[in-house]
């Protein structure tokens, strides 16, 4: 059942061109490779894979293009947009005001097209202490009209990433005809990745033997600051290296392409 959810939602996520590179200023990933990412919004041809669905919001933006900042404040108006954003939303509101936030470090980083919100907190036990991190990034699609937004969200305990109901990757894709921003799916992406893809031997989904072991394998996402792929590792660190691989989702300007590490 828990893994019919994570297909469910992963095939939910937000499509986000965080990677985009559409302008030095918003490129989250792409500020080192400002030639190619002009050259890709000039080239014709190809659209860049976004949904048709009718749960969107206005990006509102001054100037000729949006940035991150922007993107995050349009993320933040969906609705239900509850936990797991509740101290990401007030980080924002206070840098909005030109504050620090009262707890965590908020990074905002317009030329790159990068955020980073990274916290501290504990439960009922003061020496059991989680690490929560927001990021979110985009990239420029190849048509010169769109974006693929990308907010990830990751708890960590220890050495091991923990899975609860708001951690994981969702990609958003915005039209720059329209201004608006929608929710998009991994799959549609290109940039699903499933715990089986991760494990060494690799398994087959439909015949997984990973069982209890399942978790320890889910997928954590770390998204680029500079460049323009996400990585992604197992949950779990304390597992051999032997019986694990790394991803990197390599974004082409229309979708992700899976680079395994074997």
């Amino acid at each position: 059942m828990k893994k019919n959810l994570f297909i469910l939602f992963a095939a939910a996520m937000f499509c986000a061109c965080n990677n985009a590179n559409s302008q030095t200023e918003k490129t989250t990933t792409p500020v080192t490779d400002t030639d190619s990412i002009v050259d890709d919004c000039e080239e014709e041809g190809e659209d860049c894979t976004c949904g048709e669905g009718d749960d969107y919001v206005i990006v509102n933006f001054s100037g000729t293009q949006p940035t991150i900042l922007d993107f995050a404040h349009a993320l933040l108006s969906f609705e239900g947009m509850g936990e797991g954003y509740g101290n990401f939303r007030e980080a924002i509101e206070a840098y909005d005001k030109g504050k620090k936030p009262e707890n965590g470090e908020l990074v905002v980083d317009k030329q790159n097209g990068y955020i980073n919100y990274t916290a501290k907190w504990s439960e009922d036990d003061p020496g059991l202490t989680h690490v929560t991190t927001n990021e979110m990034c985009y990239w420029n699609c190849k048509d010169g009209q769109h974006k693929i937004i990308a907010s990830n969200i990751k708890v960590k305990q220890g050495n091991r990433h923990i899975d609860t109901e708001v951690t994981g990757i969702t990609y958003l894709c915005y039209d720059g005809e329209t201004k608006t921003m929608e929710w998009n799916s991994a799959d549609q992406l290109g940039a699903l990745v499933l715990p089986e893809d991760l494990c060494w031997p690799v398994q087959d989904y439909e015949n997984s033997q990973l069982g209890n072991d399942y978790f320890r394998y889910m997928p954590t996402y770390t998204l680029p600051r500079v460049g323009k792929n996400i990585k992604v590792e197992i949950a779990d660190t304390s597992i051999p290296a032997s019986k694990h691989r790394t991803c990197e989702l390599v974004w082409d300007g229309t979708a992700f392409q899976k680079k395994f590490s074997k």
